[in-house]
């Protein structure tokens, strides 16, 4: 019988469930005939550029990650309001997600990575998280008052069947077994060419791509762009119409993959999915800091391990002249990213 995964993805940010998407995608080159469903909060146009009708869709939230405005501003209050909501109807929720995946004969689950899976495996196997991090983590490293949260988030790990490791970890000492894989990253399907002469943008002229993940950034540094006419900058945000070198991409055009793939330099925030593919290019990188969210440590660490980077804040991106437009930043090798292919191997061979 064809293999039937359940993908559970946090409801913070596009970057778990593109990652799902990427496990996902191996699972149906090797067998087409899987039945794959995903619950997400992410636009239907997220999913649509990835795998479009290959993978069903369900909107079922197990947990909250962040409230954020923008991908730099945590509403504290707001979420630990969500949290609290989420745990009033967890047992309702929970029971209702066992029904249907016994109703519907999956064979497993694989979740990036919401606490409250953890209880699907009470009466559900195997449920396997993927991630470089916990939330348990992520609320440890907040304020006093997001510490009951990150002790209820390590217990429900607890009850995970394992952990597949991604790079760049915190320790994740809430999971057991660990099984640590490479690179977890989505396959450009077009070249740098083919990108940039869809796009319009010159061949020969130095491409920047600014990407501030589903949250955005909160402002367009218009000023700095106009400072710099020999390069094309592309944006995944709304950017002012009256800038001859800038070119938006509308949602759902392109895959993040295939715009990395025709850039020169990337302007990013510290988003695991981001960096990920920035590494597996070798791509430079121009990052923000990203303070009071612990996961923006780990990541920043790696870009300037593995790649030719420039960490500013978020003021002086704004504010202060862009010298890294020099041509000083260059490409370094590019780290292996089979991770999506060995994690879909291993759930086809651990149900079979």
């Amino acid at each position: 019988m064809p293999l039937k995964l359940c993908l559970y993805s946090s409801a913070h940010a596009f970057g778990h469930t593109t990652r799902l998407l990427a496990v996902a995608a191996q699972i149906r080159s090797r067998e087409p005939q899987a039945r794959l469903v995903l619950n997400s909060h992410v636009p239907d146009w997220l999913i649509d550029v990835h795998l479009g009708s290959a993978i069903e869709r369900r909107s079922v939230r197990l947990d909250v990650g962040l409230v954020q405005s923008d991908s730099f501003t945590t509403d504290t209050a707001a979420t630990i309001e969500r949290y609290h909501l989420l745990e009033q109807c967890a047992d309702r929720l929970v029971a209702s997600e066992r029904d249907w995946l016994a109703h519907e004969k999956f064979d497993a689950v694989l979740a990036d990575i919401p606490p409250l899976a953890g209880r699907l495996a009470d009466t559900f196997r195997p449920v396997w998280g993927m991630s470089n991090f916990g939330w348990d983590f992520i609320y440890r490293n907040l304020e006093e008052a997001f510490r009951p949260l990150a002790e209820r988030s390590a217990a429900l790990y607890r009850h995970y069947s394992g952990l597949f490791e991604l790079p760049f970890a915190e320790p994740m000492t809430a999971f057991d077994p660990i099984v640590p894989v490479p690179l977890v990253v989505n396959e450009a399907r077009f070249d740098r060419d083919a990108v940039r002469r869809a796009l319009g943008l010159s061949a020969r002229q130095p491409m920047a791509l600014m990407t501030f993940g589903g949250l955005g950034l909160g402002g367009f540094p218009a000023a700095r762009v106009v400072e710099h006419p020999d390069w094309q900058f592309v944006v995944t945000a709304t950017a002012p119409e009256n800038l001859p070198n800038v070119t938006t991409v509308e949602p759902g055009a392109w895959r993040l993959i295939e715009l990395l793939t025709a850039a020169d330099l990337a302007l990013i925030k510290p988003g695991y999915s981001t960096v990920a593919e920035c590494c597996a290019l070798g791509l430079p990188v121009v990052s923000l800091d990203r303070p009071g969210f612990a996961e923006a440590e780990l990541l920043i660490a790696a870009l300037c391990r593995h790649l030719d980077c420039r960490i500013l804040s978020n003021t002086d991106f704004f504010e202060q002249p862009w010298d890294f437009l020099d041509g000083s930043l260059g490409r370094r090798p590019p780290l292996a990213a089979p991770g999506a292919g060995i994690i879909a191997e291993a759930i086809l061979s651990g149900v079979r």
